[in-house]
């Protein structure tokens, strides 16, 4: 039995098992919601019509194990319409179908429909999963939850990438196919585990710093310059904000200790980044500097570009003069920008910058508006230094059209976009974080009386 056929039944038979269990167990959605982050460290794929001497950014139609505990969210939201009817629209989702619609309307003016057709299904979850978590995240005990799962995916990385850095790996991977995407991935993480550890008054406060640091490591390892610039940048964004919601002597000494922490592996990091520099051959900037200028030409000569997933079709056959002779021949422009460029044309540049721009408005517009409200502004302030590194570094790389990247970044704008329906959980007045009385995790103790 082909081994398609194989995995489709499994992850049928596993889509309806989770459907069941959370109509059984309406209080497994939480546990789902958790396992949806969790699954993009490690998933089951399978592609049909797979056609992998492609150099595109997929190469068949894509199904994961994270489709099918998606499958599990949605049978949780539609179960609990009556008492949380689903938010249909919402400024990042307004944004996000507008930035389908180029996809949809590039396909059909696409050089070879097939590879268009590739995105277009891949593109069709991603917009399924940014609508499901939106509606999937219920009060704050479902944002309580996300710090330890947070803490789990870092951890899990870190451990595999340590591993490999012992074994022989010159740059770490951790589980993806490329260093540069193991820095972005925990560039999206790692401020969110930052602002908690700054905030957030809990005896686990080691556990939060522990794994800060070996994330923050893990990121030198990958001797991605762009991941080092984004997670510093990310900390220049979360640091001052958090002091702007409260001043504590606390955040002061946690901030030292860190920076006395952080001398010798920067010191490391710094030699690293002068050999990175003084190696990298002059022909990998040149080539991204001709993947830029090949996507205007595209845009150029065709309204709606390539078409989606087809720039590598372009840079292959009817753009490849530049490339003749050479590595980089049907390769993929690495500024996702320019990358849109080329396969939606400047419309669908606008759309991508809208997508980015809803979920800025929607982080600070809440944390002008929700100062007091501690849990989510934790999460508010710590995904607002993630985004800040999904903007930079996207300038450098592509991967975030890759599924485990789009799909962690859109759990997290989905997340971002429930906060402001989310009510206070019982109990507020007798948990304590450092921005505000407000309540926290179960295990986190309360703040001295005193000290309020």
């Amino acid at each position: 039995m082909p081994k398609q056929v194989v995995a489709t039944i499994l992850l049928l038979i596993g889509a309806v098992g989770l459907s069941a269990a959370v109509a059984a167990f309406p209080q497994l959605r939480r546990v789902y919601v958790c396992l949806f982050f969790l699954s993009n460290t490690e998933y089951l794929h399978i592609n049909f019509v797979s056609m992998e001497e492609y150099r595109g950014w997929v190469r068949g139609f894509e199904i994961t194990s994270t489709d099918m505990i998606l499958a599990g969210i949605l049978a949780a939201v539609l179960l609990g319409w009556a008492k949380h009817p689903p938010r249909f629209v919402t400024p990042t989702i307004a944004a996000m179908l507008l930035y389908l619609a180029f996809v949809l309307v590039s396909a059909t003016t696409a050089f070879v429909p097939i590879y268009a057709a590739f995105g277009v299904m891949k593109f069709l979850r991603y917009m399924a999963a940014l609508w499901i978590i939106t509606n999937a995240v219920w009060d704050e005990d479902d944002v309580k939850w996300l710090f330890p799962t947070f803490l789990a995916c870092v951890g899990y990385e870190a451990f595999i990438s340590v591993k490999m850095y012992f074994g022989g790996e010159y740059r770490a991977r951790g589980t993806f196919d490329h260093s540069n995407t193991l820095g972005m991935y925990l560039n999206m993480l790692l401020p969110i585990l930052f602002s908690a550890l700054l905030n957030l008054k809990t005896r686990w406060s080691w556990l939060y710093m522990s794994l800060f640091g070996i994330g923050s490591g893990v990121v030198i390892l990958t001797l991605s310059r762009g991941s080092w610039v984004a997670l510093g940048l990310s900390l220049m964004i979360v640091t001052p904000i958090s002091f702007i919601l409260r001043v504590r002597a606390k955040k002061f000494m946690l901030i030292g200790v860190m920076t006395l922490m952080a001398i010798p592996p920067g010191g490391i990091a710094v030699q690293k980044m002068i050999k990175r520099i003084q190696e990298a051959p002059e022909s990998s900037g040149e080539a991204r500097t001709t993947f830029n200028i090949v996507a205007r030409q595209i845009a150029a000569d065709r309204v709606f570009g390539a078409g989606i997933n087809n720039y590598s079709y372009g840079t292959d056959e009817p753009y490849s003069a530049v490339f003749e002779g050479g590595l980089d021949k049907g390769g993929l422009c690495h500024n996702l920008y320019y990358l849109t460029v080329g396969e939606l044309g400047w419309g669908g540049l606008v759309a991508l910058l809208a997508l980015h721009g809803s979920i800025y408005a929607t982080l600070l517009g809440f944390l002008v508006r929700h100062r007091d409200e501690g849990v989510r502004t934790i999460f508010a302030l710590g995904f607002l230094g993630g985004m800040a590194t999904v903007s930079l570094q996207s300038t450098l790389e592509w991967a975030m059209v890759q599924t485990a990247m789009s799909f962690t970044f859109l759990g997290l704008a989905g997340v971002a976009s429930a906060l402001g329906r989310i009510r206070p959980a019982d109990g507020a007045k007798s948990w304590r974080v450092w921005i505000r009385y407000v309540p926290v995790p179960a295990g986190y103790r309360a703040a001295p009386a005193g000290a309020r």
